[in-house]
C-alpha cells in the first residue's frame, strides 16, 4: 500500500533519525517521499544530519564542517550506523521516493547549493527530488544554477507575500509548519499549483485536522500511526460511498 506521506528524517520515531536504516524503513512502509537535512563537509561533501554539530546523534564533537568525510564516517551513530552522505541516501531512494532535502544553516557554508545539485546530477535525480530552506537567497542562488530544479521555501506561517515569494523563486512547493496553514491561502496555491507541504503532523487529532486539506503533503515523525490512520480514514470513506 503506497501512503502519500513523507518520512521525516526517515522513521524517526523507530530509527536513529537520518541514518540508513530509517530511511530504509519509511521506503518499506510505502510512503511516497523522505525528507533530510544536508550539511557540508570541510572537503565538500554533502552529508545527512539535522544539526550542524555531530555531538547528539553520534559518540563525537564538533561541527560537521571541520571533519573531512573520512574523519566523519568514524563516527558512529547508536553503535551501528555512519553519518550517511547525500549520495548515499539518494542511491537508496532512486526509483523509489522523491527525497525532500532541506539544506541546514546555509550561512556556514561557502558553496552548500553548488555541491548538492552536483550530486543531485550526478545522481540523475532532477526529476525525484526538491530542495527546501529557510534561507530564501539560497534558494534564489539554486535557481540561478538550474530552472528544472524543484524548490520551496520553507515558512512558519502562510502570509500574502509569500505568493511573490513563489514567483520570484520559481518555486513548485511551499513547505509550512503545521500550525501556520492558513485556509484562505490553500486554495490559491492549489490552483497556482504549487505543492503545500505541512510539517511536522504528529499527533492523531493534527491528522484529523489536515482531512479537509486533502492537496496538502503531510510530513510526519509517526509513520506507522499515520499508515493507519490514512487507511482507517480511507475504508471510512469508501464505507460511506457505497451506503
Amino acid at each position: 500500500m503506497s501512503i502519500r506521506g513523507i518520512g521525516h528524517r526517515g522513521y524517526p520515531a523507530k530509527y536513529p533519525e537520518n541514518t540508513m536504516s530509517s530511511f530504509h524503513a519509511a521506503i518499506e512502509l510505502g510512503f511516497t517521499h523522505i525528507e533530510l537535512d544536508v550539511h557540508l563537509s570541510k572537503d565538500g561533501i554533502p552529508v545527512v544530519m539535522h544539526d550542524y554539530k555531530i555531538d547528539r546523534m553520534t559518540n563525537g564533537s564538533g561541527e560537521i564542517r571541520n571533519y573531512n568525510l573520512d574523519e566523519l564516517k568514524q563516527f558512529k551513530i547508536h553503535e551501528k550506523e555512519t553519518i550517511p552522505t547525500l549520495e548515499e541516501v539518494l542511491y537508496l531512494a532512486k526509483n523509489k521516493v522523491t527525497v525532500s532535502i532541506e539544506m541546514k544553516n546555509t550561512k556556514l557554508y561557502d558553496s552548500l547549493e553548488e555541491n548538492v545539485f552536483q550530486v543531485i546530477q550526478q545522481m540523475e535525480m532532477l526529476d525525484q527530488v526538491y530542495v527546501i530552506s529557510f534561507n530564501h537567497h539560497s534558494l534564489m542562488k539554486l535557481r540561478s544554477l538550474s530552472k528544472d530544479i524543484k524548490i520551496g521555501p520553507l515558512v512558519n506561517k502562510m502570509k500574502r507575500s509569500h505568493f511573490r515569494l513563489i514567483n520570484k523563486l520559481n518555486a513548485e512547493y511551499l513547505a509550512v509548519k503545521h500550525d501556520g496553514i492558513r485556509d484562505k491561502y490553500v486554495k490559491r496555491f492549489d490552483e497556482l499549483g504549487v505543492q503545500v507541504v505541512a510539517w511536522t503532523v504528529n499527533s492523531i487529532e493534527q491528522m484529523q485536522r489536515f482531512n479537509k486539506y486533502p492537496s496538502i503533503l503531510i510530513t510526519t515523525d509517526e509513520l506507522e500511526r499515520y499508515k493507519n490512520f490514512k487507511s482507517s480514514n480511507d475504508i471510512t470513506e469508501f464505507n460511506k460511498a457505497i451506503v
